[in-house]
């Protein structure tokens, strides 16, 4: 494996703490697979199963992910470098909890699923790090659904963005239809309209047709 994608794989959350001598081992004993993906391309798609951690080594990707009943949908993209949903390989249901497309023409490393176990058991570092990685996306969704929503409009629709993000970092494209989006906040489409200009005129979002594009994510 090339030097830089030695240097890739260990910006990553998973590797952090571990020597090149001890990635060089795990590249080793394991089975590797390198894809390369055109632009627009589909990658995965939403409730597929999900059976190998997949690294982002280069390029840019988008991820949406629909509400149920098809209410809404969240798009953001991400840059390598980048896991693709490693919290979802284990579970009752392992499956993909967004569909991924290629922004650009992307390069990805994937690893099954059968030989993390032997990684795990091996590797204190590796198995720490992914324990962490784990535990840290319990610890979101559990402040989001136990967090106290902020009274203010502002704070309630900014609170909702991010709650839905699976990162902060990014443009987000939030797509729903205004009257949904009152019912959503328990407010009215005036005062959601009202915030939304304000944010549009202060450059945090771009506004087009049931579709409201986030620069940034206000903080209250």
């Amino acid at each position: 494996m090339e030097h830089s994608m030695y240097n890739t794989l260990l910006q990553l959350p998973l590797f952090q703490g571990m020597s090149r001598t001890e990635l060089s081992e795990v590249v080793e004993k394991v089975k590797l697979h390198f894809l390369r993906i055109e632009a627009k391309k589909k990658i995965f798609f939403q409730g597929e199963s999900c059976n190998k951690l997949v690294f982002l080594l280069s390029g840019e990707l988008t991820s949406e992910t629909h509400a149920p009943f098809g209410t809404f949908s969240l798009v953001e993209t991400f840059d390598k470098p980048q896991m693709i949903e490693p919290h979802s390989l284990f579970g009752k249901r392992p499956s993909y909890k967004a569909t991924y497309t290629a922004k650009s023409d992307v390069s990805l490393l994937t690893i099954d699923k059968q030989y993390i176990y032997g990684v795990l058991d091996k590797y204190e570092v590796f198995r720490m790090n992914l324990l962490n990685l784990l535990s840290n996306k319990a610890e979101q969704l559990h402040t989001h659904i136990w967090s106290i929503s902020p009274q203010p409009l502002e704070g309630r629709l900014a609170h909702f963005v991010r709650s839905l993000c699976s990162t902060p970092h990014g443009p987000k494209t939030l797509r729903i239809r205004m009257d949904d989006l009152a019912t959503l906040l328990d407010d009215t489409r005036l005062n959601i309209s009202r915030v939304l200009n304000k944010w549009q005129q202060s450059g945090i979002i771009e506004m087009h047709r049931k579709e409201f594009v986030f620069h940034t994510i206000p903080t209250f």
